[in-house]
């Protein structure tokens, strides 16, 4: 059990992801990191286990302070917490499960990519001035328009030439109906 919690610790949201769960706005889950309830990393994500954990807390306690005496209704009911902690442990599975099979992916592993892919096109468009100013000397109006439309079209292939495989994270496997034992997960999810 200690194992899987750990694996949960390392697991970073998008806010988007905490809006859902929580059922509440962006704003919400901002005002929550900046209260220090929910947990963000240093590049804006979200501390998925830590962030449910004390959210769940903060209910608590604010629940807790308005009503100084409970009923046997208003108590926490031990089973139903147990069906969210479930739930939400399964939750968590299923997304490293997509994140193992490439169908979902990092944050972190997408902005490197384009990073990579912007920074490439942003060199030949920078480059574009220096390179074609020769070749345009003494041209036409349509001989320019063809010469700049040509190397303009190379310069977006860059853009349109993407491997998909270099999104995956180092947790993709390429799975073909097999179980999946290192989650504890089988071919359904379970």
């Amino acid at each position: 059990m200690q194992k899987t919690i750990e694996d949960f610790e390392t697991i970073l949201v998008s806010s988007k992801v905490l809006e859902a769960l929580f059922g509440v706005k962006d704003r919400t889950i901002r005002n929550l990191a900046d209260e220090g309830i929910i947990k963000r990393d240093s590049h804006g994500k979200y501390l998925f286990w830590n962030s449910a954990k004390s959210y769940i807390i903060a209910l608590k306690v604010t629940n807790a302070g308005k009503s100084s005496t409970r009923t046997e209704d208003q108590d926490i009911d031990l089973d139903t917490e147990k069906a969210q902690h479930e739930r939400l442990k399964r939750q968590i599975t299923e997304i490293k499960l997509q994140l193992i099979k490439g169908q979902v992916h990092k944050a972190e592993d997408v902005e490197a990519v384009m990073t990579d892919m912007f920074e490439k096109f942003k060199s030949k468009m920078t480059a574009l001035p220096t390179k074609l100013a020769k070749k345009l000397e003494g041209k036409n109006r349509t001989e320019i328009q063809q010469i700049l439309k040509k190397e303009i079209d190379n310069a977006l292939i860059e853009l349109a030439s993407y491997n998909p495989a270099d999104f995956y994270s180092d947790e993709h496997i390429e799975i073909s109906g097999e179980a999946v034992s290192s989650l504890g997960v089988d071919e359904n999810g379970e």
